[in-house]
């Protein structure tokens, strides 16, 4: 296979390259015939190969018995305004548009270029930019060995994407038994740089028993490069935990630096916490939190935080189910902190749909924002051609009102409206085509009354929200989890809104008293909504508005 470019201002091309067949593959560079680098592809798994090139030079590649995953330019002092730039991915060279203008690719949602991400990590501000880690794994649309994807954003809406930052261990990346990678953590800004935290997993392909979980740090002065990795907490580091050690998030609170960490603590779910004053050494304080259910192995992904003159921990719960079958939820926790102690007051869901999960937090301009992962535990996506296999949600703001958190989206994804599709007026029913399917639906209730709006039907499949007495209900004919409903209970409906993004809904009750999260897949990219009301006096106000995506030039 061969393939042309032109390098602009770049300076360096990357690309993860494995052989396809038992003889061994090859990689050619070329520069006005003649030959920049060349390699022999002897890997039956993916690794990276980085080449420094000459800027505006017009380039040739031949490999052949070679598969590339991805392949990008970059190495430019203006990367993040200009983000890498494509040129290979799945082993084909396909225009932008048909990767992100696809009837499964959301548009104003972040997700990887192509293939597969799941948790945020290390979101941060650092020199003007918000900065966005997340595992990924770069070669298919499914989880394997994990790696850090990274892109930048100066309002967490629009997003350039950035090289992959960290890589899984070199025995990992040699040997197709083992099985692992750098795993979920969090980044701290200094003025000098970025110190990082993060897992390191190791474990045998098949071997659900054979786990080794670690905790490392390593540092960047640029937030793109890191180096001096080093290991501050080995598996096992206290006496009680097994093997579920991982996700650290590290903040500073009064004179210490601290450290949540899921794991399982004497047999029960548990975020663990330690203490430092340098970030390198550190010891174990105490359990922050622990839950009794025995079926509860671990608490993944903890984020500790003060908002709002309240203390909130957040934690993905593994394992259990909600009380309206929900599987494996995040939960909130509302309460004091003292002498490093955390003292609970209230316990709460923190999204009523199934596809939320590893929530991570940062603080700026002293406002607390939160993204999570849009997952997918009934594996209901559909694999597509250079599809994306992930995604985040919409950048919330929070903030405890009357003990509650409440999860609102932030001013930045408002301001991706456009044009009016569709405004009230009186009637019981209305219904709309909407051409690109990405659109915000915002109602308003001046009383009680029953309602379905209806997001999708094709006389099979459906997807509707329902208000009826005290409950909205997102109701989905494709979920393949039988045992979930998708409930959010409330006092007095005055506002709902949908932002509906192709595959993924999100909902937000009464400006983020709820909020839910939901994927439905559709092979088309004509949306269409319809509304119905028992008492349409008591609905004020109906508005649609087309979304802009956020992937544009």
């Amino acid at each position: 296979m061969k393939m042309k470019f032109y390098s602009r201002s770049y300076k360096k091309v990357e690309l993860f390259i494995r052989k396809t067949g038992k003889r061994n593959g090859t990689f050619l560079l070329e520069c006005a015939g003649k030959r920049v680098f060349g390699t022999e592809v002897s890997n039956e798994l993916f690794h990276r190969v980085t080449i420094v090139l000459s800027e505006h030079t017009a380039y040739h590649v031949v490999w052949e018995n070679s598969q590339i995953s991805q392949m990008y330019l970059c190495g430019n002092e203006e990367i993040e305004e200009t983000g890498i730039e494509y040129l290979i991915v799945n082993n084909e060279q396909p225009q932008p548009s048909e990767v992100l203008d696809t009837p499964y690719r959301e548009q104003f949602h972040f997700t990887p270029y192509v293939n597969w991400n799941n948790d945020p990590n290390g979101l941060c501000w650092m020199n003007g930019k918000y900065h966005l880690y997340y595992q990924a794994n770069p070669h298919d649309q499914k989880w394997d060995n994990m790696y850090w994807g990274h892109a930048v954003s100066t309002d967490l809406v629009h997003w350039k994407h950035l090289p992959y930052a960290l890589e899984p261990q070199a025995e990992i990346l040699a040997s197709s038994d083992l099985i692992g990678g750098a795993f979920s953590g969090s980044a701290v800004v200094l003025p000098e740089g970025m110190r990082i935290f993060f897992t390191r997993d190791i474990e045998k392909r098949g071997g659900a028993g054979d786990v080794r979980q670690s905790q490392a740090t390593a540092w960047s002065t640029d937030g793109i490069s890191f180096v001096e990795e080093k290991e501050i907490l080995p598996a096992y580091a206290v006496k009680g935990i097994d093997m579920n050690f991982r996700d650290p998030k590290v903040n500073r609170i009064e004179d210490k630096w601290y450290m949540v960490v899921a794991s399982n603590y004497c047999g029960k779910g548990s975020v663990l916490l330690f203490s430092s004053e340098d970030m390198i050494q550190w010891s174990f304080c105490k359990p922050l939190l622990q839950e009794e259910d025995p079926q509860i192995p671990s608490m993944e992904c903890p984020d500790f935080f003060p908002l709002d003159n309240t203390w909130v921990l957040l934690a993905s719960v593994m394992g259990v189910r909600t009380k309206y079958g929900v599987y494996q939820p995040v939960m909130y926790y509302t309460g004091e902190w003292k002498n490093e102690t955390f003292t609970v007051q209230s316990r709460e869901v923190c999204d009523f749909g199934c596809n939320f999960y590893a929530p991570q937090t940062l603080e700026h301009d002293g406002k607390r924002i939160m993204i999570a992962w849009i997952c997918d535990w009934a594996e209901e996506r559909i694999a597509t051609k250079h599809g994306a296999c992930g995604g985040f949600t919409l950048p919330r703001e929070l903030s405890i009102r009357d003990g509650k958190l409440y999860q609102k989206p932030i001013d930045a994804v408002y301001a991706l409206q456009r044009e009016v599709l569709l405004e009230w007026q009186t009637g019981k029913f209305a219904e709309l085509e909407i051409p690109g399917n990405s659109y915000y639906c915002c109602m308003e209730f001046n009383g009680k009354t029953e309602f379905a709006v209806t997001l999708f039907d094709d006389g099979s499949d459906f997807l509707r929200v329902v208000g009826k007495k005290s409950i909205v209900e997102l109701q989905s004919s494709k979920s393949k989890d039988k045992q979930a409903r998708y409930i959010a209970e409330i006092e007095k409906l005055e506002k709902l809104e949908i932002f509906m993004d192709r595959r993924t809904v999100e909902l937000y009750i009464n400006d983020g008293e709820k909020a839910g999260t939901k994927i439905f897949m559709y092979p088309t990219k004509t949306g269409r909504i319809s509304f119905w009301f028992a008492n349409e006096d008591r609905v004020s106000h109906v508005i649609v508005r087309r979304m802009e995506a956020i992937w544009g030039e």
